[in-house]
This record gives C-alpha cells, sequence and structure tokens, in this order.
C-alpha cells in the first residue's frame, strides 16, 4: 500500500473515531440530564429561575438539600424538586 492510501486510511479512521466519541458523548450528556445529573450553583439557580444569592439563601437555611464536595457545592435536580414541592404544598415560597 502507498503513503498517500495510508493517510487516507488513517483519516477515515481519525474521522470515525471522533464521530463515536462525540456521538458517546451525546449519548452521555443526555442521560445525564435525563437522570438528574448533578448541578452546580449557578446551572440549579438558572434551572430554578432564581439568582444564585437566592439559591444561597434557601440553601443556608436547609430548605434545598446540596451535596458538598471540598468547596464545591452540587445540587441534585429531582432531590431539591422534590424538596420545593413539599414546601410549597406547606405553604412556603421560594
Amino acid at each position: 500500500m502507498c503513503s498517500t492510501s495510508l493517510d487516507v486510511l488513517l483519516s477515515e479512521l481519525i474521522e470515525r473515531v471522533a464521530d463515536a466519541v462525540a456521538e458517546r458523548l451525546s449519548h452521555r450528556e443526555t442521560k445525564t440530564t435525563q437522570d438528574g445529573g448533578l448541578k452546580d450553583e449557578p446551572e440549579m439557580a438558572e434551572f430554578l429561575g432564581v439568582s444564585q444569592p437566592t439559591l444561597q439563601r434557601k440553601r443556608s437555611a436547609g430548605d434545598v438539600p446540596f451535596i458538598q464536595i471540598g468547596r464545591r457545592i452540587a445540587y441534585h435536580p429531582p432531590s431539591v424538586l422534590a424538596a420545593l414541592s413539599r414546601q410549597n404544598e406547606e405553604g412556603g415560597v421560594l
């Protein structure tokens, strides 16, 4: 096989691998979103439609569950929504 043919085959292989990786990552991101993957503070505030300080106040008051890993704060959206739903049923507001 000549060098040009190998270059073409290598390029095609690289393209196929890149496409496969991109597809897997796309499915992974979709699955994480559907499964309620963790969100950081800015993402969770945007998800809820509130400001970050409001979310921080709710967290400090114990109104929303969170996970702390070192200095990082993360939220599990289904758990947060369930907690806020319970509060809403009890007459609380966000």
